[in-house]
């Protein structure tokens, strides 16, 4: 498909601030690391600082994004987030670099809940509707590149110009996120502002309102909450594939990693022309959330063989899965979705997806053996489990919809 230019800034700014995201985030670590290596407690502030303020500010943002200026609203967020990124540049070498740092970090999450939903929402703004896909398609492929390289590029550079140079860095991906987002242009029938000065919550109130009346719009999201809850699952007991394979294949979780990302690559660029043929089929994305289960049940299958590589073989029919499964849900939540809600339903589902990760986490490690590759039975049964029950529900829910 021939790119546009909406979508061609679009990806460069939404690429920029991912590399610029990876790049602070190891910059910083690698500092904290370095100076207080006898004290995790100050990484650990720093790590979890960023969760609580998206569980805390979420809402707020997309109650935001629903009524300014979308364009402006992430235009200004990634000029705060670059002014963040130079001001904490200077604090590196001082006294007073871990607390700047911690604040530093929360102050970029603050930021990214108000930035995150309202660019979901620009897209239905500055894309035409039977593009979207291949827009979510593309990005997708292109943010997991960065997943991939966007690590050892901050290698290169903080060994290169040191943590003050790749924060200043960092500040100029980020601005030349804003800028790219400036040339922006509104499609025709696209609302330009929303200027209702209404209470906050009462902005949020109605969004959950919104929600419950759509049902099959909160059948997904509770699909996909629900999902979240089984990935954490998966996000525990793949480290420890370290050890279970140790003897068979050296570096397993890495080269696990890898496949996962390579099988989201492959997905995201094979997809990009076919999307719209699934877009608005919700028992397509329940069959490919299925397959994302079934690939882990697989797992435990193959490692009876004790050959390492194809041990490898199921997290990158997963990565293939769960990237369509992804894309594809992304996209039918802009489609679908009443324009003037899009932001307050973004938020919802980012604000759901962080609270179930780690209760997903805290109940996992409680009851599963993670040193034993069948509880990959546990976490893929309950995936597929959960799409199988999925399709009378949502059957259902579509039988009622007026």
């Amino acid at each position: 498909m021939r790119i546009r230019k909406n979508e061609a800034l679009l990806w460069f700014g939404s690429w920029t601030s991912r590399l610029g995201n990876i790049l602070f985030d190891y910059a910083n670590s690698i500092r904290i690391v370095g100076v207080f290596a006898a004290k995790p407690w100050v990484l650990a502030l720093y790590q979890s600082a960023e969760t609580l303020i998206q569980i805390a500010f979420n809402l707020i943002g997309g109650a935001s994004a629903d009524k300014g200026d979308r364009k402006r609203l992430v235009i200004v967020t990634d000029c705060l987030s670059a002014l963040i990124c130079a001001v904490l540049s200077f604090f590196v070498d001082t006294v007073y670099m871990a607390p700047v740092m911690i604040a530093a970090n929360a102050l970029l999450a603050l930021v990214y809940a108000f930035n995150s939903p309202t660019y979901k929402a620009l897209i239905r703004e500055v894309v035409e509707r039977d593009r979207i896909g291949f827009f979510n398609s593309v990005s997708h492929t292109g943010g997991e590149l960065l997943r991939v390289l966007g690590p050892i590029l901050s290698v290169g550079l903080v060994g290169l110009i040191g943590v003050r140079g790749a924060l200043l860095l960092d500040a100029l991906t980020f601005a030349a996120s804003a800028a790219a987002e400036a040339l922006l242009t509104r499609i025709d029938g696209a609302v330009e502002s929303r200027k209702e000065k209404r209470n906050i919550f009462a902005d949020i109130a109605e969004g959950f309102g919104y929600l419950a009346k759509e049902r099959e719009i909160l059948f997904l999201v509770l699909l996909s909450s629900l999902v979240n809850f089984f990935l954490a699952g998966y996000n525990l007991l793949l480290p420890y594939t370290e050890s279970i394979y140790a003897g068979c294949l050296d570096g397993f979780y890495s080269k696990a990693l890898a496949m996962e990302a390579v099988g989201g690559i492959l997905s995201s660029a094979v997809f990009a022309g076919h999307i719209n043929k699934f877009r608005d089929n919700v028992l397509a994305l329940i069959l490919f959330l299925l397959c994302t289960g079934a690939s882990l049940l697989l797992e435990p299958l193959l490692a009876l063989t004790a050959n390492g590589w194809l041990g490898l073989l199921p997290f990158a029919l997963f990565g293939v899965s769960l990237t369509t499964f992804n894309i594809q849900f992304m996209s039918y939540v802009q489609i679908a979705v009443d324009e003037a809600y899009l932001g307050r339903v973004f938020s919802i589902i980012f604000t759901v997806a962080v609270l179930f990760m780690p209760v997903g986490s805290l109940l996992f490690s409680a009851f599963m053996d993670t040193a034993d590759i069948s509880s990959f039975y546990i976490v893929g049964g309950g995936i597929v489990l959960l799409s199988l029950v999925s399709i009378p529900v949502h059957l259902r829910v579509k039988k009622q919809k007026p």
